[in-house]
Parts: C-alpha cells; structure tokens; sequence
C-alpha cells in the first residue's frame, strides 16, 4: 500500500514538472501571486511536495491533491507557493460519462474563468473564492488548478456535519452576497447574464441513465427513510411517507423539475453548497475560536435555479435540528439581509422587486424543502460516517446489490436516521399549517 502511494505521488510529480507548470506560467493570476515577471523562460520548478486530499477533509469523487512548489526565478529569492489540483480518476469511459465530469468540469472552468470574474467586475469587488490558475477539459479527462486557500487563512470547519449557529451565519450571509449579486446583475443588464450563463450544462440530472452503484443507493437510501419515518414519526400519515419516497425514488424526474430555473426568482447559485464545499476564516471572539468568514469552491454544479437551492441544501446537509429549527429566523434573517443589501447595491435601487419580499422567498424556501431532504437522505449517511476509500476505488469497486444496500441502511446509524426524520417532521409540520400540496407537479405520484 505505501509503495503503491509513493509510486502515485512520483507519476503526480513528473507530470506537474513536465506538462502541468508550464502552462501554469501562462496564467497571469499564478504569475501575479507568485511575483513572476518578464520573461518566464527563467522560472525553474527546483521542489515539488505533494500530499493527497482525503475523507479526513472531504467527500470527493475526484483526484485532489496540495502541491507546495518551490520556484526560482533568476538572482531573486526561491518563492514556495502551494496549489490545489483536481483531477478526474482514471476510470472506463463509460463511468466517466455516467458521473458527468464533462459537464461538472464545464462549468467550473467557465465559473472561475469568466463568470465570477464578469460579476467581481460589475461589482467592484472580489468574491471569496479560490484564485483559478489552470483547467484543461478533454473527452476522458479534466484537471483544474487553483490557489490554496489555506494560504489565505480559510479552512475547513472540524466538523463534516451539524455546523455551529455561528458557522451557518457566516456562509449564509455570504450566500446571499453572492445570490444578490446574480440577481442585480441579471435585473441591470440581463443580455449581460445570459450571455455568461448560458453554456453551464446541467450537472446532474440531464442525463437518461445514471451510474449503476448511484441508483441503488439513491433506492435503499428511499428505503431507509421510509422504515425511520415509519419508526420515529407514527403520527405522521402512511400514506404521506409513501407518496413522498415514490416521488424522491424518481432521482432524474424529481431532481429535474426541481432545479429547473422558474422566474423570477432564478438567479446564479452553487448549486452544491454545504459545509464540503465551504471554507472557514477563524479569529479569537470572547475567548473562543469562532467562524468570522467564509469562501465557497468546488463550483462544479453551478446551475441558474432558485436561490432557495443553496439555502434549502445547505441547511439540510450541515446543519442538524438544534441549530437549523430554533434559530430559523436569525440564520434566514443573515442571508436575506445580505441578499437585499447586494442587490440595491449593485443596481442603485432602494425599491426591490416584490417578488423579492422575505415572505416570497421563504415560501420557495418551503418548496424546496423536499427536494433538499432528498439529497440529504442519499447523502448524509456518507457525511456523518466517510468511507475511507479514495475516488478510483470507489468507481472502479465490485459490489454486491445486498451489500450496497446493507451499507445504506445502516451507515452513520441513528443520528443519522433522526436527523432525517427531523427534517420530514418539519417539513409536514409545515404542509400542514399553510395547506402546501408539494405532490401535485408529480403527476407519477
């Protein structure tokens, strides 16, 4: 096993020396950071240390690695930088198809290439955001380059889920900055947004067939639901609980109609933001360590949909019950504030549109409640319990359908099992308050 990891690092390293640094040294943002000037034909790659970004981090079906690089140009003092790489595994064609690494690498190229640069543009100011030095699309393989962002003192919150009250503050605040954002751009000038946005490629759910281990999981992790909602919730309709696991059961009906943009609240989102993909800025407050900022990455599944996507999935899959129900109106209060303030900010507007009002968009925050406890009933198991294999095993793997589904029903147990149950009381509870029917799009229900 350690040979085979030192051989992995050794290829790494020759091909960053010989194919990749070259054309990092095209790239003016790498060139600026690094203090490169003039010429480059006098830059030496003279070290290269690299170290695997694994479970212990976060979840990822890619490649990642740091890469601390030592540079030399002429008579001035060596510079050491780190990188972040991100590649797809070596995997058939066929998987790599499947997964959507076409489209997930597409669109993070375009995010960090020219759309986040057209918006830190029209605003006047940058996001927080990893710096982009590199992305090379191919038919049966992609790779993508950016600064480290632990260079600038963001990292990732110890916990993988059930974040502090203080961490969903500080990401949902610049959330709706960053939504805000979107939404002014688009409402100033939207020939502008369109043409920014408008090659992104559905990430996920534009496909007729998914990888096979995918849908039995997203079948079991139906299943699962439906034995805890049944456990932990006996006041709640038989026939609710089954005609919400027949709906979330169709993954690419269900997931498709939900993501698709519905005007006028569609904006640019992330349309993946939860603590995996979201880096923290800490600082001493009252004698604690405490989240003070935020930066999101990982803009793979960047996608024009409702705003509530980001929120609804955030609070779904980093959040639990404790912090997510009884301070609701503080966290959602963070992020509408901050969405507004952008938004007359960056149109010179002090009237906002009224689709625009805190009770619009808490009623599609409503709406999208089932969609974000779909994903968090595939996904947050995985969350709560990694699996400590990196992406090429995951993909490449033989695995039984008993044992796949042995896996879903029990990993992470039952914190995660009342997690979840938690989310589908809420959302009942609020069904049946304001007299929601979130079946009647569905007509397969």
């Amino acid at each position: 096993m350690v040979a085979a990891l030192e051989e992995k690092i050794k290829v790494e390293i020759d091909w960053l020396k010989c194919t990749l640094f070259p054309k990092l040294l095209e790239n003016t943002n790498f060139r600026a950071d690094n203090s490169i000037d003039g010429t480059t034909d006098n830059v030496k790659l003279i070290d290269v240390q690299l170290k695997f970004i694994g479970a212990e981090e976060a979840f990822m079906l890619t490649t990642c690695y740091r890469a601390i690089i030592k540079l030399q140009q002429g008579d001035k003092p060596d510079k050491t930088t780190t990188i972040v790489v991100k590649k797809t595994p070596n995997i058939p064609q066929d998987i790599f198809d499947a997964v959507q690494f076409r489209a997930l690498f597409s669109n993070e190229i375009a995010a960090y290439n020219s759309i986040l640069p057209a918006l830190e543009k029209f605003t006047g100011h940058r996001f927080n955001v990893p710096r982009f030095y590199y992305g090379d699309l191919q038919n049966s393989s992609a790779v993508m380059v950016l600064k480290d962002f632990t260079a600038d003192n963001f990292r990732m919150a110890k916990q993988k889920v059930n974040l502090s009250l203080e961490h969903a503050l500080v990401a949902l605040k610049n959330l709706g900055t960053f939504h805000g954002t979107g939404f002014a751009l688009k409402h100033k000038n939207p020939a502008e947004f369109k043409r920014l946005t408008e090659l992104l490629r559905e990430p996920r759910f534009d496909v007729t067939e998914i990888h096979g281990e995918w849908v039995m999981i997203v079948k079991f992790s139906v299943e699962r639901l439906g034995i805890s909602a049944r456990k932990y919730l006996p006041h709640i309709e038989e026939s609710f609980i089954n005609r919400y696991c027949k709906m979330i059961s169709e993954y690419l009906l269900f997931g498709r109609k939900m993501v698709a943009p519905v005007e006028p609240l569609a904006t640019l989102c992330h349309g993946d933001y939860l603590r995996n993909n979201i880096a923290f800025k800490y600082a001493e407050v009252n004698g604690t360590e405490q989240p003070i900022d935020s930066l999101m990455f990982d803009m793979q599944t960047v996608r024009i949909s409702s705003p509530m996507l980001d929120v609804a999935t955030f609070l779904s899959l980093s959040t639990y019950t404790a912090v997510r129900e009884n301070h609701f109106d503080e966290i959602f209060d963070e992020y509408y504030t901050s969405l507004v303030k952008a938004f007359k900010e960056n149109t010179k507007e002090e009237q906002i549109p009224e689709y625009f009002s805190r009770e619009s968009l808490l009623r599609e925050y409503w709406r999208f409640l089932p969609y974000s406890i779909s994903i968090a009933s595939h996904f947050l198991f995985q969350l709560v319990e990694p699996t400590e294999e990196g992406s090429e095993e995951i993909f490449t793997r033989q695995v039984t359908s008993e044992e796949i589904r042995e896996d879903t029903l029990h990993r992470g147990g039952e914190e995660a099992d009342i997690e979840i149950t938690q989310q589908i009381r809420n959302l009942y509870d609020i069904l049946t308050k304001h007299n929601i029917d979130i079946f009647k799009d569905f007509d397969y229900v």
